[in-house]
């Protein structure tokens, strides 16, 4: 934690010590860990801030916030148009890809890399990073520069999602945190409904390099509010010392195995077949690597990456496994949808995109209010838990999508979900915050958010393989009954629009139609599971008090 050493009391150590003796005679090791952390977290007080410096801390947190989601969706629209500039329709999905995978792996490095170099360093860095990143696609003239600039950004990216949420951790007490927490998870849903419309627009209207440009100036404002206004503790000692402290090896380890599991399954039944050496290698080498990162975590002399006693706490660790399910659950929606609108109402990539408001603005408005009902109440396990179960019967309902589902029914039914996931979004977080030692804050925190983007990558890709599997086939037997339709019928994988502009007649059209919500159904019904399993995660959640330590002084003034 970044503090300077005064500030930390030695209460928690005490309490750690004191507990640790107990336990050998009364306790479990999970119980001595989980209230000597609890013990330690009296010891926090978050950092004193003047209200006006605070708002503008904020409000530079938020639009880093909003940069770094917004570049997880503006490209989805603006790829077709990338393609055809360079003529690479066949290396057009690395264009996302190459951000996902580089803002998943690194996620848990930029906690420990903020606890050992400090939270403003680490900040601005991320922030430099992704402008070179944004610069890059920006201005690319071929489509090998443009992956590699989206690669770039996603090692920025990484750094601003995480450091946002830690750095809020720091400001701010436990008991005021939520209202913060869910201001940001509403304008994370609103980058996720804008994105799609501004990459759309971007390409339609002017030039698709301005999905990448557009981060330029609104970065350089977050970058000068920072630089200026963010006064944080730096930690002390030398360059070597805190080098010493980074677990470089156990970071490559594990960047080296998600890379790998990623890459496994996004190109496995796609680009190769999941018989195939490539991505059966792949998935091998990269469950071994996990298993070498976790043996490294647990001998290894520098600050670990991912703590392992972290997992003997019960609210850390069943929030951060439970994380990895919702992630799942809660992504494949966003993904799925916009395509269902576009098969079965026949929607433009735009129209598409906007017609996943009901589920967006619903997570928007409840994070929010959740928020500050957590603020008024102090409660939050009964509203995580109420909203996990919610969720479940929200993704249930999806499973009803058909050609001939009402309006009310589609929007209804996302409200449902969104409610739901807004109602633990962010309250998640609070509780991993609460359980976690002050000292692995930063490494709790990013573990959380890692579990989240890991789940929401594979469970893309997975459902994107049953999608495709269930798919195939079908469209198989519909070419041998209609074999002087194959080129619009087989061409419908990549471009949905040819349902519709190909000329098609209209009872060929209505079935291809009713096989591919066949095929998006069983996504639906694959995606229930994930969302159950982690509303089972929730019922072992144990409510531990918000506490109010924070008195607003002004830091260097």
């Amino acid at each position: 934690m970044e503090v300077p050493p005064k500030e930390t009391t030695d209460a928690g150590d005490t309490s750690t010590i004191n507990l640790e003796s107990k336990a050998a005679s009364a306790a479990t090791t999970t119980d001595v860990i989980e209230k000597a952390s609890i013990g330690s977290q009296q010891a926090h007080t978050p950092i004193p801030m003047s209200k006006a410096r605070r708002i503008v801390v904020f409000v530079s947190l938020a639009l880093t916030m909003l940069l770094a989601s917004l570049d997880l969706t503006i490209v989805t629209t603006a790829i077709p148009k990338i393609s055809q500039e360079f003529s690479a329709l066949s290396e057009a999905t690395w264009i996302a890809t190459a951000y996902m995978l580089t803002t998943t792996a690194l996620q848990p490095l930029y906690g420990r890399l903020s606890d050992t170099f400090g939270r403003v360093p680490s900040l601005i860095v991320s922030i430099v990073v992704f402008i070179a990143g944004s610069a890059a696609c920006g201005w690319a003239q071929s489509m090998g520069v443009l992956i590699f600039g989206r690669a770039l950004q996603g090692v920025g990216g990484a750094g601003l999602v995480a450091l946002v949420f830690i750095i809020i951790s720091d400001v701010t007490s436990e008991e005021e945190r939520p209202a913060y927490l869910g201001v940001l998870g509403a304008v994370w849903s609103i980058a996720s409904v804008i994105g799609p419309v501004l990459g759309g627009v971007f390409s339609e209207k002017a030039s698709w390099r301005w999905a990448f440009l557009i981060n330029l100036p609104i970065s350089g404002v977050v970058l000068v509010i920072v630089v200026f206004f963010l006064r944080l503790p730096q930690p002390q000692g030398s360059l070597w010392a805190k080098l010493k402290k980074v677990d470089f090896l156990g970071s490559a380890v594990l960047i080296g195995a998600v890379v790998m599991l990623l890459l496994a399954l996004t190109w496995g039944g796609k680009d190769f077949p999941w018989s195939s050496a490539r991505v059966i290698c792949l998935l091998i080498f990269g469950v071994i690597m996990l298993g070498v990162f976790l043996l490294i975590e647990w001998k290894t002399s520098a600050d670990p990456t991912v703590p392992i006693p972290l997992f003997r706490i019960r609210n850390v660790s069943m929030s951060v496994l439970g994380q990895f399910f919702m992630g799942v659950g809660m992504f494949c929606p966003m993904f799925f949808i916009p395509i269902w609108y576009t098969i079965v109402k026949n929607a433009g990539s735009i129209t598409a995109g906007l017609h996943l408001l009901p589920y967006l603005l619903s997570i928007s408005l409840v994070s929010v209010a959740s928020g500050f009902l957590v603020v008024k109440t102090g409660r939050y396990r009964e509203l995580v838990i109420f909203g996990t179960a919610l969720f479940v019967v929200g993704t249930g309902l999806m499973v009803l999508f058909d050609e001939n589902i009402s309006s009310g029914k589609q929007i209804g039914f996302m409200v449902i979900m969104g409610f739901g996931l807004g109602l633990n979004i962010q309250i998640l977080l609070i509780v991993v915050q609460t359980a976690a030692p002050t000292k692995d804050m930063a490494a709790a925190t990013t573990l959380f958010l890692f579990m989240r983007i890991l789940g929401s990558s594979i469970g893309v890709a997975a459902m994107q393989s049953i999608f495709q599997n269930s798919l195939l086939p079908k469209l198989g037997v519909l070419v041998t009954q209609y074999p002087a339709f194959t080129m619009a019928i087989m061409g419908s994988v990549n471009d949905q629009s040819l349902i519709y502009t190909s000329g098609i007649p209209d009872d060929i059209r209505n079935q291809l139609v009713h096989i591919y919500v066949l095929a998006l159904r069983k996504v639906f019904i694959a995606t229930v599971p994930f969302a159950g399993i982690a509303f089972l995660f929730t019922l072992p959640l144990q409510h531990v008090p918000l506490r109010a330590n924070f008195k607003p002084l002004a830091v260097g003034e």
